[in-house]
Order: structure tokens, then sequence, then C-alpha cells
């Protein structure tokens, strides 16, 4: 269970808190804003979550970033929840984001894990810093696992819970592949996480059993679902947060547009920086945004 994870010898006594963040991009018009999402968990099970949601309009004519621009002002108010509802702050954050490509990880760390930590700073003051996890999420990638049953000589998708982090992970990152649910149909496809900041010092086994752990957190399902909830929750709220917001902006184009759930090639399409895009945090009913 979720429980055993956070309670294993170096970290039963640690308070633990789960963000996750994703962005959505319209794939169909260029002055239709991003949905930049962050959620986190706030209570003492790391079962309940609220949200913070806002749109990045890049400059007219360009298309919009991965990064999270106001990353510091949505994990401030997370962290000021989770203190209202716990009477402390966490001590430790582990933090998963999607849609990050490979190229961007240094971008994610020069600002999303800076806004986080100067959040931490701002709001801790002169107590100890929480130690901070920060994973990224990747779900649109080619590899695919399967096993050859030795009586049939069919070939079957693995089962779920199975971890492949030797062979062929990057040599010297910290990287694994997990299947943590069972196709319904098809090939199932096994998401790739990229440890990209370990403040914290998991081991490989903690690290992987904790992700695990967290796809069968999802009240959505009462199976483990292909990717850790709090991400999940992130991906529903930014893609579902352009209908509940009823703002209408002068910049949006009056074209119709889909909206992207996976951002490689749409962060790749434009050159801009982060001065470039306009932001506006989403105020979402006060009965949802702090509840999922």
């Amino acid at each position: 269970s979720l429980a055993r994870a956070l309670t294993s010898s170096s970290t039963k006594d640690d308070i633990f808190m789960f963000f996750g963040a994703d962005v959505t991009h319209t794939t169909c018009s260029r002055d239709k804003p991003s949905i930049a999402a962050v959620i986190g968990s706030v209570d003492s099970t790391s079962t309940q979550y609220a949200s913070r949601v806002g749109e990045q309009y890049p400059a007219r004519g360009k298309i919009s970033l991965e990064i999270i621009k106001d990353l510091y002002q949505m994990s401030t108010d997370l962290l000021k929840l989770f203190a209202q509802r716990n009477g402390c702050f966490p001590n430790k954050i582990v933090f998963y984001r999607d849609g990050v490509d490979d190229g961007h990880f240094q971008k994610v760390l020069d600002h999303e894990i800076r806004a986080l930590q100067n959040a931490c700073k701002a709001l801790y003051m002169n107590n100890p810093l929480p130690k901070i996890t920060f994973i990224i999420v990747k779900k649109r990638h080619n590899t695919r696992f399967f096993v050859r049953d030795p009586n049939t000589g069919n070939f079957n998708n693995v089962q779920p819970g199975t971890i492949v982090d030797t062979d062929i992970v990057h040599p010297q990152g910290f990287d694994f592949y997990l299947n943590s649910h069972a196709a319904i149909q098809g090939t199932s496809r096994p998401i790739l996480y990229h440890v990209l900041y370990d403040d914290i010092g998991f081991s490989s086994d903690e690290i992987q059993s904790l992700t695990y752990y967290l796809c069968h957190s999802d009240v959505r399902c009462t199976k483990a679902v292909s990717i850790p909830a709090p991400v999940h929750y992130a991906h529903l709220a930014a893609y579902q947060s352009r209908d509940a917001d009823s703002y209408e902006n002068d910049r949006r184009s009056t074209m119709g547009g889909d909206f992207d759930d996976d951002d490689d090639l749409i962060q790749n399409m434009g050159s801009i920086t982060l001065q470039e895009v306009e932001t506006r945090l989403i105020q979402l009913d006060p009965s949802i945004q702090d509840t999922m």
C-alpha cells in the first residue's frame, strides 16, 4: 500500500506532500492559451488533492512553452493549504511532472525546481527546508515490453508492476520503466520515469515502489492506472479547466482548437522565452478548487 511505502525505515517519521503538474496546448490555434495545472496532496494520507490552474499566452504568432511560469504562486498556495489542513508544512516533497521532452530537462531544472525551492524558502522562513524529489513522467515513446509463453509460443503483455531499470535506460541517469497497469486491449505501454532531482535520496527500490503504489491511489479506478494519481489529476485539471473558465479574452481566436494531452511536438514549434509568456491564474469555484 501507499502507507507502507511511506513508512519504510528511512521515511516513517516524515511528512510527505505529493505534487503533479501538466500543461495542455491547443493544436489548432496559436491565439488560444495553454492551460497549466499543478495538483498537491493536502492530507496526511496523501489521498486528497487540491488544484491550481492558470492560462499561459505566448507572444502572438508563437507556440507556448511547456514550462509552467506561475509555478511559484501555484505551489505557494498549495503548500499553505497543506499547512492549514495538517498544522505543519511537509518536510519531504515528491513532484511528478508530465509532458517534458528530453531537450527541456535543463529548463525545468532552471525554472520549475527553482520556483518550488523559492516557494519553500518564502514559507518556511527560519525552519528547515523540505527535501525535494522531482520526477519527469514520459508517456510518449516507442518502447514496449512483452513476454513469450513457452507453452503456446504466443506473445503476451508483461505483468502489472513490471520494472525495467537496467540495460536499456541511460547509464548515468536515474531512469526506469514501470508497467503499472493491465492493458484492456492491445500492447500495454510502460511509462518512462526520469528522476531529474533527488534531494531526498531515495533508493531505486523505494522510488519505484512509491511510484507504483501511487498508481493504485487514483479514485477514478479500482485498479492500478498507468501513471501516478497526482500527475493523472493534473492532466485532468488542465484539460477540463478550459471549460470551467468563463473568462473571455479578446486575444482568443474564434477558431476552434483541440487540446493536445502531451506536448513534445508543440513546444518545439516556436522559439519563445518565459518573458514573452503572459499568464493568468484561473479562479475556479471554491467548491472544487481545494478538492479533487
